[in-house]
């Protein structure tokens, strides 16, 4: 097998770019039928000499020319496009002295490439502003504080333990209960405030028969044990005094084998609720997820069920996104799952009636799908705002990062090969490359969750742990870490991952809780890291380099896993006589002979503003 090379940064930067940002698209968010103006990058060295538009009107090719005009250190091509369909494919051809090629998600590519990394703009819908602005915390109700108020409504199946009681594994893991609660977080949102964070993902808050609560019994209260509707009401309040987003987590892909509907579905074959499960002999045999008996699988066919888990205000996904609950959005477990089963496949369907709700109540909520592998299908603009990007940002950063031995926890089977940052970059563009770029920016960049080991576990040492946060925190999309990384938590598994969140400051990593405080503060003051395009400026099996671009902002972030030096043409990068500022990093960074010159001893971050 051919291993991809690395890349020369003077190369690199050589190579027409564009991407559909705000930097390089007039109007990312087009409304139908709306005509844009995008804009190609032509560096000074390049042969390109021509450059033309190719979209696709109705399922057809047509074609627009482009007027070049000079810019510092080259030319750009304006191209106008008009944005006919819902989805609006568009790629570029680009003619000069090596002869021609096409522009595309995937950068310069020289044979006849399939519309599957064309560029799209979506003119249906698009993310919330704020979400790529916004930094998640995820909290694991059971695990993350206790008021102590609500401990008294801990179910028969409970096992009650202590705070500081280890987690079990096997079977009991599921049942063994700290008593976490909403009012615990309420009490800890300074913790979050001076973190820096912008938002707090729950996972689910409905009552179940386990601590992990995707078995729910019901979607019509918040679990007792969490202090019921009015903690969450509370929290809610809380947040928003705050200034912190909230969502939660819903399973429209099962129940629990104990939810009302379930039960009235076993109990009368012929009940409305029985039409909402796959039954292959009722009342004892039918779809459940993965196999697993106690998460009975829902069927999205069944005209009643809509209405009460997915379409209109009226329904769950509906009721809490108005008041008094008000949350900002909604995480949808194992969305990849949803709606299909055997040659049944109502997962566009559904994805696209949740996006209708959720629309209809703000156009600045939000809603994520899970998808641990390829979700680029199901990811049109339409439905899902995005995903829970483990193709895309987990899975290339640990495999580059992380001990093989630790990899296996991202996913079943052998886990994640290691790769080298030539690897890790085509796999990050061909996941970019085939999305809209609302989608990109509507996706949860993260390293591990709820499901996965600890990050400071499958990083080979703590300085590769820290360059691994700060790499997901700079790329396109919207972070998201699980409560307790910042001070250090470890685990080796998904159960060992969720261990109670320790209170006492002196068991904290105090010098890790800084560095997240300062890679987060980077984020909400610096407007390319949220809304800037990408390209790579540099692709070495040890170090990574790349830009974030807005109008007005220019933003170089460089990460390696060992001591490396990274130069970099000045032409292009930075205006005449400007001098680039060091934001954060262990990088020295210096101008020598018409060259920026990154260099660090060992495994680093560096983020430089390009004057």
């Amino acid at each position: 097998m051919n291993r991809p090379a690395p890349a020369d940064p003077a190369e690199l930067l050589t190579r027409c770019h564009h991407d559909p940002s705000v930097r390089w698209v007039s109007n990312p968010t087009p409304a139908p039928g709306e005509t844009v103006t995008v804009t190609v990058l032509v560096p000074g060295a390049s042969d390109v000499s021509e450059v033309r538009l190719r979209t696709m009107h109705d399922g057809e090719a047509r074609w627009w020319e482009g007027v070049a005009r000079p810019v510092t250190g080259g030319t750009e091509w304006d191209l106008e496009l008009r944005c006919h369909n819902a989805t609006t494919n568009y790629r570029f051809w680009l003619d000069g002295d090596d002869g021609a090629r096409w522009l595309t998600g995937l950068g310069e590519v020289w044979h006849d490439p399939l519309d599957t990394h064309d560029f799209r703009l979506v003119t249906t819908g698009r993310t919330p502003t704020w979400v790529p602005e916004t930094v998640w915390y995820q909290i694991f109700p059971d695990r993350f504080a206790t008021s102590g108020r609500h401990r008294h409504t801990f179910p028969e199946w409970a096992d009650p333990a202590d705070w500081s009681d280890p987690v079990v594994t096997g079977p009991p893991a599921m049942t063994q209960l700290y008593g976490g609660d909403l009012d615990g977080i309420v009490e800890h949102l300074d913790h979050l405030v001076e973190l820096g964070v912008g938002g707090i993902y729950l996972n689910p808050v409905f009552p179940g028969r386990s601590n992990h609560r995707y078995d729910a019994a019901t979607f019509d209260e918040v679990d007792p044990v969490l202090g019921g509707d009015e903690a969450l009401v509370r929290l809610r309040e809380a947040t928003r005094a705050r200034g912190l987003r909230l969502m939660t987590d819903i399973t429209p892909n099962h129940t629990g084998d104990g939810h009302e509907w379930f039960r009235a579905a076993q109990a009368d074959a012929d009940s409305v609720e029985a039409g909402f499960f796959h039954f292959t002999d009722h009342p004892d045999e039918y779809e459940s997820w993965l196999g697993v008996r106690s998460l009975p699988k829902l069927d999205h066919r069944d005209p009643e069920l809509g209405p009460r888990l997915i379409d209109g205000p009226a329904s769950v996904i509906g009721r809490f996104l108005h008041e008094p609950f008000d949350m900002d959005g909604w995480r949808v477990d194992v969305a990849n799952m949803t709606g299909r089963y055997g040659l049944i496949d109502e997962n566009e369907q559904v994805r696209n009636r949740i996006r209708a709700t959720v629309e209809g109540a703000g156009d600045d909520k939000w809603l994520v799908g899970e998808h641990f592998f390829d979700g680029t299908r199901d990811l049109d603009g339409q439905g899902w705002h995005g995903v829970m990007n483990y193709a895309g940002v987990a899975r290339p950063i640990v495999s580059w990062l992380g001990e093989f031995s630790t990899l296996a926890a991202m996913m079943p089977g052998p886990g994640q090969d290691p790769r080298d940052g030539v690897q890790v970059a085509a796999a990050m563009d061909d996941v970019r490359g085939a999305l809209p770029w609302q989608v990109v920016l509507g996706s949860m960049a993260l390293l591990g969750s709820h499901d996965t080991a600890r990050w400071q576990t499958m990083a080979r040492s703590p300085e590769l742990a820290r360059v691994g946060f700060a790499f997901m925190v700079c790329l396109p999309g919207t972070p998201c870490f699980l409560y307790g990384d910042e001070v250090g938590l470890t685990g080796t598994d998904a159960e060992q991952a969720r261990r109670t969140m320790p209170w006492d400051p002196d068991g904290w990593d105090h010098d890790l809780l800084g560095f997240h405080r300062e890679v987060l503060g980077l984020l909400r003051s610096t407007p390319a890291l949220a809304h800037g395009g990408f390209r790579w400026a540099e692709i070495a099996p040890d170090a990574l380099t790349f830009l974030r671009e807005t109008d007005d902002d220019r933003i170089l972030v460089r990460v390696s896993r060992a001591a490396a030096e990274t130069i970099l043409p000045l032409a292009g990068l930075v205006a005449s006589g400007a001098t680039p500022l060091l934001l954060t990093g262990d990088a020295a960074v210096d101008v020598v002979d018409e060259s920026v010159v990154l260099s660090a001893p060992g495994p680093s971050v560096t983020v430089v503003r390009l004057a």
